[in-house]
């Protein structure tokens, strides 16, 4: 356990420097090492503090297999012409012979996606066996926190110092710039709500600590001064840097993480999660018709892109079908789809939304939209059922909306650091958001199915 505890926390510590230097040998190295951290975990014991994780990480499981089974169906070669990208028709007229083609149209770039997919689970798992404890939880609440504040310090410096240029060189993608720059607003936009989620830390231990100890009120009253220093820093690199946009899907994160105090400190109940669930859906369609003279997909809407891109993604829509072209397929039909006056747009999706709608089909799109929906209720419940340390699963509740929405906003998803920092939230979120004693009867009643079985 503390082997799993220290390489999560090594991505962690480092994923500032991921943001300036992503590229894909990166990407190959956070896919290790959350590998060993997850293989790290069989280590514990069955009666350990792991048996509970395990537990929980079933519902988890069944809804992250998802999509990558449906990655893999894309990869696999088929001749089934209604499911084939229409790229495959295309190549047999030109080579006058048969092609087994198949969904996606790289196969190579899907099996990297479907790698780095899996890797992130592999975070997600480990993260949820880690926080199991919470001395442990809040560590890497600690640690998340410096990270994003850090990574927040480097937005603001990055105009001063011209460091996205300077890094750009490193990295290994086309456009890295423009990734760098969200990779960090994303970072920031998360440290916003990891600050939060500290400071309230530290409120729930100042009403619980002992009387008459002087040291038992001096330690929270400094998490509460961290918390709100690194929201302070994060949310002032974003008003700096970041779109209104950006700003405004930051802005949800911390209104949810306000909320779920309130309705905790007023004792509202579980009833409460379903209107917050509301609050966040009513803010998702405010969001996609707040724009109704707008034209264009809705995965474009709300991004800065330019005409020649927006149209060369909305072909590749209508081409790609329900179906999507695959991982991967964006990049490498860009080429194919650009006019001889378009040849310096690079192949780089705008948003995360038009990527996977791309990639792997606007169905598969909402589908993980609504997967999300289910998880932030999931989390609600959660916190709301939790007497203390509701701020876990209330900080995985906001990361999961901030996520949605900045989906459609920034590409921030398809960098290394976002997607690595909101699997560590994720999975703290989902191992606190059952409390010790629910976790005690959930055991008993295991081991009682045995023995009435055998009865």
């Amino acid at each position: 356990m503390i082997a799993t505890a220290w390489f999560l926390a090594a991505l962690i510590v480092a994923a500032p420097l991921f943001a300036l230097v992503d590229s894909p040998v990166i990407q190959g190295v956070v896919v290790v090492v959350a590998a060993v951290a997850l293989a790290a975990t069989a280590r514990v014991d069955a009666g350990g503090q792991a048996e509970h994780p395990r537990k929980s990480a079933r519902r988890v499981v069944w809804c992250l297999v998802i999509p990558a089974i449906w990655m893999m169906i894309q990869t696999a070669p088929m001749s089934l012409h209604i499911l084939a990208h229409p790229i495959w028709a295309s190549a047999e007229l030109a080579l006058g012979s048969s092609v087994t083609g198949g969904i996606g149209v790289d196969r190579g770039a899907a099996l990297i996606a479907l790698t780095r997919y899996l890797g992130l689970v592999a975070i997600v798992l480990a993260a949820m066996t880690v926080a199991a404890d919470r001395q442990r939880a809040e560590r890497m609440l600690l640690v998340l926190t410096g990270a994003t504040t850090a990574m927040a310090i480097l937005l603001l410096a990055s105009p001063l110092t011209a460091g996205l240029q300077v890094f750009a060189m490193f990295a290994m993608e086309e456009g890295s710039s423009l990734g760098i720059r969200s990779g960090l607003i994303g970072g920031s936009s998360l440290g916003v709500i990891a600050g939060i989620a500290m400071a309230q830390r530290g409120l729930e231990r100042y009403q619980g600590r002992r009387p008459n100890v002087s040291l038992s009120r001096a330690r929270p009253a400094l998490f509460v001064a961290a918390g709100l220093g690194a929201v302070a820093i994060c949310w002032f690199a974003l008003q700096a840097i970041a779109t209104p946009a950006q700003c405004f899907v930051a802005a949800c994160g911390l209104v949810m993480m306000v909320l779920v105090a309130i309705a905790k400190r007023l004792r509202l109940g579980s009833a409460a999660s379903a209107a917050i669930a509301a609050v966040a859906i009513i803010v998702a369609v405010t969001l996609a018709t707040s724009r109704p003279n707008a034209d264009g997909d809705l995965t474009l809407r709300f991004a800065d892109v330019a005409t020649p891109q927006r149209a060369i993604t909305e072909r590749m829509l209508a081409d790609a079908g329900w179906a999507g072209s695959g991982p991967g397929g964006l990049a490498a039909l860009t080429p194919v789809y650009r006019a001889a006056d378009e040849l310096a747009l690079v192949p780089v999706a705008r948003t995360s939304a038009a990527e996977i709608a791309v990639d792997l089909g606007v169905p598969a799109l909402w589908v993980i939209v609504i997967m999300a929906l289910a998880a932030t209720w999931f989390l609600l419940e959660g916190a709301m059922r939790r007497g203390r340390d509701s701020f876990y699963p209330s900080a995985g509740a906001s990361t999961i909306l901030v996520l949605t929405l900045q989906s459609f906003v920034d590409a921030s998803l398809l960098g290394t650091v976002v997607p690595l920092l909101a699997a560590a939230i994720l999975g703290i979120g989902m191992a606190q958001s059952v409390g010790r004693g629910a976790q005690g009867a959930m055991a008993r009643s295991e081991i009682r199915r045995p023995a009435l079985a055998a009865s």
